[in-house]
């Protein structure tokens, strides 16, 4: 490694490489049989350079290529995109926890007994069920070193379990998951298998819902569908290039103030939790909305300079990359909302709801997996509908309350979103 940088430096060039191993461990299970066991093992090279202002970019999956990489890359960066910047200085970072030895140590028996373990629950719904089951481990070491003296390396384990099942009765399909991913062995199996339970008995019932405006409940999986246009919008290179509509209005009230949105790569147990970023800026964590208030945008080098910002740990050679981002949660717990919701929607999966244009901040899709609530209770599945609301003007003026509880969707750890006046409407309306 330390051969390689110095002979970047002696070719006229800064260096920066990105070295990922992992192992990954999974057993699966399809139609309530067991199908698969499987082992990989996996590397990933990645080298920056810059020579003489431009960038370039290589990687390579093949052990001992570090020298091919590093001629790869500067002749990419012969003919490579003009850049501002210069690769950081170290900074201490701090010591995430993410790693758990118990992650490592768990074997493949007890890995097929917890699928084994949901795939009978599942069965007991329905003798023409089809469950499906995954559980994983995955151990992974990231290096990150450059010509400026860095040098990090940080181990990290992820332990995912989920769960679904898919149910035919006359015209009606039902389907529905669940999981549970931790850089330790936390599984909340009981919680899955209720969650599992309650989507099967509320789904197999259809009701009629009339078009009109309602309350809707969004789960952490159907929120994500709302948080994505604003993180398309808070992309520093998006700001860049103008196309973003929070261009210029840092220190503005964008939202209902009781939405903040922090990026946190220091975050005990992320799953995105790493100690620099791939550019070897250290990561830290960083209000991005707080209040309500715009403080920052997700920035790489390049955007940074643009911008007369400071780098905030979110880089990548591609543009921003962010760690973990939290949506900050309320203080009532998601079965409250349910219950004080007169009549509503609660939508948990959509469908083509990211296929506009993020910038409008309009979200429209079709209802995959949705309830009607009455009097606080879910009543039935509502089926051949869509949504349609403004995320921009609805969090601003339509937020009516997040959950205390959260959930974890690999980088986005979201709660429950309860917002006023979303469109409701029938397919053909």
């Amino acid at each position: 490694m330390k051969r390689l940088l110095e002979e970047a430096v002696a070719r006229g060039a800064e260096a920066t490489l990105v070295t990922t191993e992992s192992e990954n461990t999974s057993v699966s299970f399809e139609a309530n049989r067991l199908k698969r066991i499987g082992s990989t093992e996996s590397l990933s090279l990645n080298m920056q350079v810059i020579k003489a202002g431009k960038l370039g970019v290589a990687s390579s999956t093949k052990p001992g290529t570090e020298m091919k990489l590093l001629e790869n890359a500067l002749d990419v960066a012969e003919f490579g995109s003009e850049v501002n910047y210069s690769f950081p200085e170290p900074e201490p970072p701090v010591d995430p926890k993410v790693y758990d030895q118990a992650v490592e140590d768990i074997d493949v028996d007890r890995m097929i007994s917890i699928g084994e373990e949901l795939i009978q629950f599942i069965k007991t719904f329905d003798p023409a069920i089809q469950g499906s089951a995954n559980v994983s481990k995955t151990i992974s070491r990231k290096s990150i070193s450059n010509t400026r003296g860095l040098y990090a390396q940080l181990d990290k384990t992820v332990f995912v379990v989920s769960a679904g099942f898919k149910f035919v009765e006359g015209q009606n399909l039902l389907q529905s998951w669940d999981w549970n991913a931790s850089t330790g062995l936390d599984c909340d199996l009981e919680g899955m298998k209720a969650t599992l339970k309650a989507d099967f008995e509320i789904g197999r019932k259809n009701v009629e819902v009339r078009p009109g405006v309602y309350d809707v409940l969004f789960t952490p999986s159907g929120f994500q569908d709302l948080v994505s246009p604003i993180l398309a919008c808070l992309n520093g290179r998006a700001v860049m290039r103008e196309i973003s509509p929070f261009k210029g209005r840092i220190g503005e009230q964008i939202v209902a103030p009781a939405f903040s949105l922090v990026e946190d790569g220091t975050l005990d147990g992320g799953l995105g939790t790493q100690l620099y970023d791939d550019q070897g800026v250290v990561c830290r964590r960083t209000p991005l909305i707080e209040n309500g208030v715009l403080r920052e945008y997700l920035l790489d080098l390049e955007s940074a300079y643009r911008l007369g910002r400071q780098p905030i740990g979110t880089g990548s050679p591609a543009g921003a990359s962010p760690n973990n981002l939290l949506v900050v949660p309320g203080e009532t717990p998601s079965e409250e909302l349910l219950k004080g919701m007169k009549k509503g929607i609660v939508i948990d999966q959509t469908m083509g709801a990211w296929a506009g244009n993020p910038y409008t901040g309009t979200v429209t899709g079709n209802i995959a997996l949705g309830y009607l609530v009455e009097d606080g209770k879910k009543v039935g599945r509502v089926k051949d509908c869509m949504f349609s609301l403004n995320v921009f003007t609805h969090l601003k003026s339509n937020l009516l309350a997040l959950s205390r509880d959260v959930k974890e969707l690999g980088a986005l750890i979201l709660p429950y979103c309860l917002i006023g006046g979303v469109s409701i409407a029938g397919r053909d309306s």
